[in-house]
């Protein structure tokens, strides 16, 4: 798994190449302790220092929320839950439309 975070005015990339079962426990326990429709400020920061932990603290709380667009916030964690669920992300919806975008 892969993710990009704008630090110091510079893209970093950085990798969680090995998920341990212990984050997948922990999904479990989110998923009986937060609704995702009413997400509290402190819903948020546990599943970015989530996050955080997924990528063996590469990054502070403060760099993720500082170095991620506010628009990517949100699709951003929903593949990083996803990875850890599955071991894949998500693709992007297909373009049903033909060559001509009809």
């Amino acid at each position: 798994m892969k993710l990009t975070l704008m630090i110091n005015g510079e893209e970093k990339i950085f990798v969680a190449p090995f998920i341990p079962a212990k984050y997948y426990r922990q999904m479990l326990k989110f998923d009986q302790e937060i609704d995702y429709f009413k997400m509290t400020l402190d819903d948020y920061d546990r599943l970015v220092s989530f996050v955080c932990d997924v990528f063996g603290n590469q990054f502070t709380v403060d760099e993720f929320y500082e170095g991620i667009a506010s628009h990517e916030l949100d699709e951003t964690l929903v593949k990083v839950f996803a990875y850890v669920r599955t071991g894949e992300v998500p693709k992007k919806d297909v373009d049903t439309k033909n060559e001509k975008g009809k």
